[in-house]
């Protein structure tokens, strides 16, 4: 807009500087006439200044001519100097305008793909930390189940020997305090095969106490034999204790004896034991 202004300004001095040659130098010192009715009609209406009495030159006429083809090649000049910059104004705002958009656009663009890609980092730290703690939760949980297996075989182990020290004193307890029929042995059976069974599932299969010949089985006196060898109600001293054979089992044959006592533990820890068999007096 400065620029058109200062455009403005040049044409009017311009034009200005062109009517101060056109007026004739004699009409500044002459004294001015009244001019006659018709003339003062005329006046109004034309540019240069000339006397009532005198009719226009060929010169006048041509420096008007001159002097309105000039104006218009200013006016042309000028149009042409408003209309070029103007354009080029608005080009470049427009180009710029063009620019800004694109470029927050562009901006926006990132800015949503930072988020996006900020947001999947966080999702896959998460994931990894949940995996983490629960894989150490995983390891915690196996260690602590270890040490429980470990304490419980270590009170298995101290209980068993507990046991084997109770039974083996039970046994020998027994054995002294057992019923004798006589201070003698009778006749020698010889050397039998000993084990040892209890009430359990794993021992009598079911059966429990109850004997093959009806009676309920008693520690220190019940055993079951092979009836080919010891009959059926046969009593026997071993070890210097007195027993009944009142039971049999599928895998008591021959020379073998299995002695009824109360727990699982007491057999087990019996275990398999050879000793000469005699019959009771």
């Amino acid at each position: 807009m400065h620029k058109h202004m200062n455009a403005i300004q040049r044409a009017c001095i311009f034009l200005l500087t062109l009517l101060l040659f056109l007026v004739p130098l004699s009409a500044l010192g002459e004294p001015k006439a009244e001019p006659a009715p018709e003339a003062a009609a005329a006046e109004t209406g034309i540019t240069a200044f000339v006397s009532p009495t005198d009719t226009p030159s060929a010169s006048a006429v041509f420096t008007d001519s001159t002097v309105m083809g000039d104006v218009q090649h200013a006016e042309e000049n000028l149009s042409d100097q408003i209309d070029v910059p103007v354009l080029n104004d608005a080009r470049v705002a427009a180009q710029n305008a063009l620019i800004e958009t694109r470029t927050n656009k562009d901006r926006a663009w990132l800015s949503l793909k930072q988020e996006e890609q900020a947001k999947a980092e966080a999702a896959q730290r998460a994931a990894e930390e949940a995996a983490r703690a629960a894989s150490e939760a995983a390891r915690e949980r196996a260690e602590a189940e270890s040490r429980e297996a470990a304490k419980k075989a270590a009170a298995k182990k101290d209980s068993g020997k507990q046991s084997k020290t109770t039974a083996a004193a039970n046994h020998s307890t027994s054995v002294k305090s057992a019923k004798k029929e006589s201070g003698r042995n009778g006749k020698s059976l010889g050397v039998f095969k000993l084990t040892a069974y209890c009430p359990c599932y794993e021992c009598s299969k079911g059966w429990g106490r109850m004997t093959s010949s009806g009676k309920i089985a008693q520690a220190n006196h019940t055993i079951a034999t092979d009836p080919a060898v010891i009959p059926e109600g046969t009593r026997v001293v071993i070890n210097g204790t007195v027993y009944v054979a009142e039971d049999v089992g599928s895998g008591v044959a021959g020379k073998h004896i299995d002695i009824f006592m109360e727990s699982h533990s007491s057999a087990l820890n019996f275990g398999v034991q050879y000793a000469e068999v005699y019959l009771a007096d």
